[in-house]
């Protein structure tokens, strides 16, 4: 499902607002569907947004094919 990408679930992916990439998958598993339902839901990439590319990377890689 997650195309291999192995990462601990506390690991902060937006400084910013503090999201984990446990917070990328619980809203996901809460039925977001894409980039901008996570991102409604946690508030990533909602600061500088330099994270974005990546967390777009990481939503991408955690969603249903």
């Amino acid at each position: 499902m997650n195309g291999g990408l192995e990462m601990d679930a506390s690991k902060l992916v937006c400084g910013c607002k503090k999201v984990t990439y446990g917070d990328l998958q619980n809203a996901i598993a809460k039925g977001a569907k894409s980039f901008e339902e996570v991102q409604s839901a946690t508030k990533v990439s909602t600061g500088c947004r330099k994270c974005t590319d990546h967390v777009k990377s990481l939503v991408s890689e955690l969603l249903p094919k």
